[in-house]
């Protein structure tokens, strides 16, 4: 069962992918294309952490080890939507002007 679980898991990760890339292709992205491409490649990233970090308590709830076999393609995922996202920052958004990101970043003010 687990043998046919991965790849759907696989596939059904990729459908964000496949949303932004048909919205960026027929031209459906709005009026401000870099935000809603930066902010739904965000979106999915946390999206994403959430499901992973939820992989052990499941594990935990339902005495089955099969959700510990969908962490690490999960965590990959996060990784691949969270380098998309800062790529859209860094190269489309800012055009690698390292200034003018790192007065964006200053100006930030974010209180922990």
């Amino acid at each position: 069962m687990k043998k046919y679980l991965k790849p759907c898991v696989f596939v059904l990760s990729l459908i964000p992918l496949l949303i932004i890339t048909y919205k960026i292709f027929f031209n459906k992205l709005g009026p401000e294309p870099v935000k809603e491409i930066s902010h739904h490649t965000g979106e999915w990233t946390l999206i994403f952490i959430v499901l992973t970090l939820a992989m052990t308590p499941l594990k935990r709830i339902t005495k089955s080890n099969i959700w510990i076999s969908f962490r690490r393609m999960l965590g990959l995922f996060v990784f691949f939507y969270a380098t998309t996202h800062l790529m859209t920052y860094v190269i489309i958004d800012y055009r690698f002007d390292w200034q003018q990101i790192y007065s964006d970043v200053l100006k930030k003010n974010i209180y922990l």
